[in-house]
């Protein structure tokens, strides 16, 4: 296994940084819903064929990564071969018609070298100054230098089944706001950086036509000076009272959400919809 050192940028395969202990975005976000839902993330990981769909994009799209094949029958030898194979982290089988989505994907999909020369899947790893607690964050794309603006945008692809072109409400669901602020704040631990910075999202249709568009967060952006970095620290400060006091993550699963009743309560357009006094019947 790769030697990890604190700060440091890594080139190492997914199954050595997932397997790392240290805290990523992924996990935090799941801790900031319960201790509960982080120690059930950290017990209960994801399997491979839950990921495979992300995994294959990622690595053809990016260049980095497990070869993908389309699945063949497992009642052959061949087939018994290719899934033994994808055992390992070299390699990820799809079915038939999700090989061919991709591939289709792949058609029309952006080169991230000619939005930016930079270098795909690049693990970072630093120490939170303030709790001591192991920080990591895998970039998916992350440039040689700043952009023509001055700004160091840092890049990560995601593919969406819904309309992309309505990405921001997928961010606020999804946290995206902090995935953005956590990996910028990574990036500035690994390497010092004192510039502007920002985080792009470059985000493809999984459908037909599988056209692809690029949406930014700014470090100023309130999103994100307002709200992920708020939201970030005071989870790392609530976190690294469970490491430092060593609570086993089985503890942690009998604090979960709130069991007192609370009041269901709709916002004023709800009510105004119900109620068929919204705008939407004015003449």
């Amino acid at each position: 296994m790769t030697e990890v050192k604190f700060p440091s940028m890594v080139d190492m395969p997914d199954k050595e940084y997932f397997a790392h202990p240290a805290i990523d975005q992924t996990g935090l976000k799941k801790f900031m819903e319960s201790p509960r839902a982080y120690a059930w993330h950290k017990l209960n990981p994801l399997d491979n064929s839950t990921l495979a769909f992300g995994k294959a994009a990622h690595s053809l799209i990016l260049g980095s990564g497990p070869k993908v094949e389309r699945k063949l029958d497992g009642r052959t030898k061949a087939g018994k071969a290719q899934a033994e194979q994808a055992k390992s982290d070299d390699l990820v089988i799809l079915s038939g018609s999700d090989y061919e989505k991709l591939q289709n994907m792949v058609d029309y999909a952006p080169d991230m070298n000619s939005l930016v020369e930079g270098k795909p899947e690049i693990a970072l790893f630093a120490i939170d100054p303030a709790t001591g607690l192991e920080l990591k964050g895998k970039a998916d794309w992350l440039p040689d230098h700043p952009g023509m603006d001055g700004v160091m945008w840092l890049y990560d692809y995601k593919t969406t089944g819904h309309d992309v072109q309505d990405f921001t409400g997928s961010a606020y669901k999804f946290g995206y706001h902090i995935q953005a602020a956590f990996y910028m704040m990574l990036y500035r631990l690994v390497t010092g950086y004192q510039g502007a910075m920002g985080f792009r999202f470059v985000v493809q249709e999984k459908q037909e036509p599988y056209d692809w568009m690029i949406w930014e967060l700014s470090e100023n952006d309130p999103e994100i000076s307002l709200v992920a970095v708020k939201q970030i620290r005071e989870a790392l400060d609530r976190l690294s009272f469970y490491w430092k006091n060593h609570i086993p993550l089985e503890d942690m699963l009998n604090q979960g959400l709130p069991k007192n009743p609370l009041p269901i309560r709709f916002t004023d357009w709800q009510m105004n919809h119900l109620i068929g006094d919204d705008d939407q019947w004015e003449m």
